[in-house]
């Protein structure tokens, strides 16, 4: 009986060490991909900024019909 608990004990501890493995590994892509999202949305915030700042231009170059 004693054999099959230090067996089982040891399984679980095994499984346990990849289960966190896991975890890092799934935190660390998880974090990148946060980093890359953010630097994403940063961009199109700028590109929102220079359009909203280049509208005015854009209708004063518009020539108007007479």
């Amino acid at each position: 009986m004693e054999e099959i608990l230090t067996d089982t004990e040891e399984k679980l501890l095994i499984q346990q060490q990849e289960l966190a493995s896991k975890i890092r590994a799934a935190e660390d892509s998880l974090m990148r991909d946060k980093e890359l999202y953010l630097k994403v949305t940063g961009a199109l915030e700028g590109i929102a900024i220079v359009k909203q700042r280049m509208a005015p231009k854009l209708t004063e170059a518009i020539p108007e019909d007479d």
